[in-house]
């Protein structure tokens, strides 16, 4: 009515009948207990106390115009936060690989990738601190659904200054020499000792080091050997700095599974991040050749 200076031509602008507005004004007028219109033959104008309302009101039109476009500004740039796990070895054969794709990939999505061992993210998954997790085998937990993936060989690996016979090392000399393992909790150590077992042998653990970076060193350095996926010491074998050696009689493999919980609800863009997992999963076997394979039937439903 500001703008009008005509109750009429206000009440046809904001398309409400010219008796409802009227009553309208003479009810806000009553409740501040002040005239907000000064009448007269040229129509009307506002009151001083009219002009007051109307600046105040002007600012609150704009704060609100301000803070919808904030809010639908958010809404529209707010990505699908996916928390991710991955062990060390995965991390190290595919990890920058990974998170590159999936910001080209998944723009819709927001990846964030937690580097654990396999026990230590399983535990986070349960925990709800995780929606997925690239783990190894594991005991089956209830409320659990894992999906198999990749199966692998694990390497006997010591430093480059060790005297080792060429060819692969069988299990009973590797169970002999002095072993830096992770912890009994870890999936390496577990197929060991039930490897061991069952041929009636013990397993000399010289190290008990809860840190693949510090097996590595132990390793390097000539005080330890291990067994350990070819990915997490891919980079010292390409260096030179430690050796790594198939184990045969028996071999030594272990399972990749993608995990989640049963109650998990699904993604909003759900079909293209199993398809770009389905990718990752291809790129991850192909890194580990000669010692890793696809198995199972894939991602089709997670």
């Amino acid at each position: 009515m500001a703008e009008t200076n005509n109750i009429t031509r206000a009440s046809e602008k904001l398309n409400v009948a010219q008796t409802a507005l009227g009553q309208q004004i003479r009810h806000l007028e009553e409740k501040l207990g002040v005239e907000l219109l000064v009448r007269h033959s040229r129509g009307i104008s506002l009151s001083e106390a009219g002009r007051a309302l109307y600046r105040h009101a002007v600012a609150i039109l704009q704060a609100v115009d301000e803070a919808q476009r904030d809010v639908s500004a958010l809404g529209k740039a707010k990505k699908e936060v996916v928390n991710l796990g991955v062990t060390p070895s995965i991390q190290a054969l595919i990890g920058p690989e990974f998170s590159l794709a999936a910001e080209t990939e998944l723009p819709q999505m927001s990846l964030r990738m937690v580097e654990e061992l396999s026990f230590v993210l399983i535990d986070a998954l349960l925990r709800g601190d995780l929606d997925l997790v690239l783990a190894y085998e594991f005991d089956e937990r209830p409320g659990l659904v894992t999906v198999p993936l990749v199966e692998e060989e694990l390497l006997f690996i010591a430093g480059a200054g060790v005297s080792l016979p060429e060819g692969p090392m069988r299990f009973h000399d590797v169970v002999r020499t002095d072993l830096a393992l992770v912890s009994e909790r870890d999936i390496v150590w577990r197929l060991m000792r039930a490897a061991a077992d069952k041929l009636s042998l013990d397993i000399n653990v010289a190290f008990e080091v809860q840190s693949m970076p510090a097996i590595k060193t132990l390793v390097a350095r000539g005080a330890a050997t291990s067994v350990v996926p070819y990915g997490v010491a891919a980079e010292e074998i390409a260096h030179g700095l430690i050796v790594a050696r198939p184990i045969v009689d028996p071999s030594i493999r272990r399972r990749l599974f993608l995990s989640h919980r049963a109650e998990r609800l699904p993604f909003m863009n759900e079909r293209k991040l199993v398809v770009f997992l389905e990718k990752m999963v291809r790129r991850l076997a192909e890194k580990m050749q000669p010692y890793g394979s696809l198995i199972g039937g894939g991602l089709t439903d997670i």
